[in-house]
């Protein structure tokens, strides 16, 4: 049974259908084309060049799958899959390689993983605290930036193909405005037709388009390409020419079919079996009628062949997913183990809830299970699922009340130590500062946020108090405190400053405030640090309230903490370390929004989704860039602090020397 009458063509990527639905399509008979023949006003006399088809380059395929299943994946060290990596999204057919890309991934974690406890087990070992430990080595580093440059190059790749399927869109509706045009054209017939044939090429030449268009701008091409057959009216020498084309077409075609049944790959293999029914449908017209059945039937025969294979394929699979719901009982089974065992240590729950996580993503990597199990699967998942958060919330429900006890506990001690510190007896009581330390030590577990919290607190009375111990400290001398009391006096006067809105006067009062404190004679460490503290807040708290508009404000803000910071050097720390752990959580959002951009890979760039992650993303990355700027501005104080410190030290081993040598 022949197809349509359109002539034949080049691949116009049409979307695949299933085999049994290729049978069916349009078709002129021979005797519609016998009854246009002598309608023909003149006859063709060049020749149109056949297309030939590129042969289906099933050797590199096979090729491909020898060398990913030579290479067991689960037995390379961690630099070798780093290597692996780079390789495979590197090469020529990088975009073939997605799954290949995931195990990779899968597998370097799972090292990783084992790697991190080993180093993190040692650390502990060697007297490092847990909550200290940091672990992201050299080959780390270079495997995340090959797996971002390759997640950035795969969204390259469909932004590019869209923004290609577009453009071959707007190719073939002008094709189709030529097409029509022809018919009005007052030239020769065969150079009509020799241009509706150039037409032709063009169209079956250009590449895909997105897929909501697809069928809708082949139903225009092909309407048009039957007006203009009805228009033509070919006579019977420019018939044979186009009957003998699409003989030499389908010949092609069953070639191709007949070839595909050594393709190893069945999917793959009845995928391109669609595209070239497709092909026969679509693309090519009919052709004598002696070859028209003959034809047909060695293309059924072929087609036949790898049906017959999908079909024992698709038996295999049962298998599999039989095999897959195995699989997905037995971690049920394990799941629901973890909701009737015991426990009742906050330990105890973490490493349940840690062997719940694992088990819950084992359960989402395995494969489809017969639809028929399914439902009644993920229910029982989701049942254990609920039974599972229920009882941990039970458990941490009870745990809180305890935790508010600790936390009393912890504060107490704390009061305790800030009494012992403040008390006239204080040197004689360091015995009992230590008993406290035991007790913190017994008190049980609180939420480490917080623990942390009270652990800054408590160790900071206990540090004030053994420094003094160590350091001699005595109550302030009378001329200390009127010191004390000068500096108290020039920060309620601060207080209570307007400052002028006049970048250049309130540049001038700021700094006279700072030269005037200054020049007030320093009281000892411990006490200068405090208030020098105290005069730096309120300094900065007076500026803020300034009406300025945004940016000058900054600038403002940014020479000012700059000239604080400069005589602070425990502040210039404590910033330091709030700009890297800053940077570094932002780094690590922006590693997420990235993974989240990788799920819309096959979606279009228009999805509302896509955008507001894509918006997130360039949010995030300037927060970077800002942070990063804010990071090097304390560094750069820092170094010109140290420099300082340098040389004033030498200054003074000069003077010492020189001294010396006098005497």
């Amino acid at each position: 049974m022949e197809e349509n009458t359109i002539p034949s063509g080049a691949d116009d990527k049409t979307k695949p259908q299933e085999i049994e639905t290729q049978q069916a399509g349009d078709q002129e008979s021979s005797e519609q084309v016998e009854s246009k023949e002598n309608e023909v006003q003149e006859s063709a006399s060049e020749q149109i060049p056949d297309k030939v088809d590129e042969p289906i380059e099933v050797e590199a395929v096979e090729k491909r799958n020898e060398i990913s299943k030579e290479i067991n994946i689960s037995e390379l060290s961690i630099d070798a899959l780093v290597d692996l990596l780079s390789n495979v999204t590197t090469r020529d057919d990088w975009f073939k390689n997605h799954k290949q890309i995931q195990s990779i991934n899968s597998v370097f974690e799972e090292k990783f993983q084992a790697d991190l406890e080993i180093n993190k087990q040692s650390f502990i070992k060697e007297g490092g605290n847990e909550i200290d430990f940091y672990f992201k080595p050299e080959y780390k580093k270079k495997f995340d930036q090959i797996g971002y440059d390759y997640r950035e190059k795969r969204r390259n790749h469909y932004k590019s193909q869209e923004a290609t399927q577009k453009v071959n869109l707007e190719k073939k509706k002008a094709i189709i405005e030529e097409i029509k045009n022809l018919i009005n054209i007052e030239q020769n017939i065969n150079t009509i037709y020799n241009s509706f044939r150039a037409l032709q090429e063009s169209w079956y030449n250009t590449g895909p388009i997105p897929r909501a268009d697809n069928q809708n701008i082949w139903e225009t091409y092909k309407h048009h390409v039957e007006r203009f057959y009805d228009f033509l009216h070919l006579n019977r020498e420019l018939r044979d020419l186009d009957f003998k084309h699409n003989y030499e077409e389908k010949l092609k075609i069953i070639e191709q079919a007949e070839a595909l049944q050594q393709v190893p790959d069945i999917v793959r293999a009845s995928r391109d079996l669609n595209t070239l029914h497709q092909l026969w449908k679509n693309d090519l017209g009919p052709v004598a009628k002696e070859h028209s059945e003959d034809l047909w039937n060695r293309f059924q025969e072929a087609s036949r062949v790898i049906q017959s294979k999908r079909q024992t394929y698709q038996k295999d699979m049962v298998g599999a997913m039989k095999e897959n719901l195995e699989k997905k009982e037995t971690l049920l089974k394990e799941m629901k183990s973890l909701t009737e065992s015991p426990l009742d240590t906050h330990k105890a729950w973490q490493n349940a809830i840690n062997k719940y996580n694992k088990l819950r993503e084992d359960f989402k990597t395995i494969g489809y299970v017969p639809a028929k199990e399914s439902k009644a699967t993920w229910q029982e998942f989701r049942d254990i699922g609920r039974e599972f958060m229920r009882l941990k919330n039970v458990f941490y429900k009870e745990q809180k009340k305890e935790y508010n006890q600790n936390i009393d506990g912890k504060k107490a001690l704390i009061e305790k130590s800030k009494a012992i510190v403040e008390s006239e007896t204080w040197e004689s009581r360091v015995q009992e500062m230590k008993d406290l330390q035991k007790e913190w030590r017994g008190v049980g577990f609180v939420p480490r946020k917080l623990d942390n919290k009270l652990w800054d607190e408590f160790s900071e009375v206990q540090k004030i108090f053994f420094d003094r111990l160590k350091t001699g400290f005595q109550h302030l001398s009378s001329e200390q405190e009127a010191m004390q009391k000068e500096k108290l006096a020039q920060i309620d006067k601060l207080k209570t400053f307007t400052f002028s809105s006049d970048i250049k006067v309130l540049k001038e009062e700021y700094n006279n405030f700072w030269d005037t404190w200054k020049a007030i004679s320093r009281l000892d460490t411990g006490n200068q640090e405090k208030i020098n503290y105290s005069f730096s807040n309120a300094l900065l708290a007076g500026v803020k309230k300034v009406e300025l508009d945004k940016d000058a404000k900054n600038e403002v803000l940014i020479n000012l903490n700059t000239l604080i910071l400069q005589g602070d050097s425990k502040r210039l720390q404590q910033e330091l370390q709030t700009a890297r752990t800053n940077v570094s959580t932002l780094k690590a959002e922006l590693t997420q929004l990235e993974n989240n951009l990788a799920f819309f890979s096959n979606s279009s760039s228009e999805n509302p989704l896509f955008k507001n992650v894509e918006k997130q993303i360039k949010s995030c990355q300037n927060k970077i860039d800002k942070a990063t700027e804010d990071h090097i501005r304390l560094k750069q104080i820092r170094n010109s602090q140290e420099k300082s410190a340098k040389k004033a030290a030498e200054n003074v081993e000069q003077d010492n020397e020189e001294s010396s040598e006098e005497n």
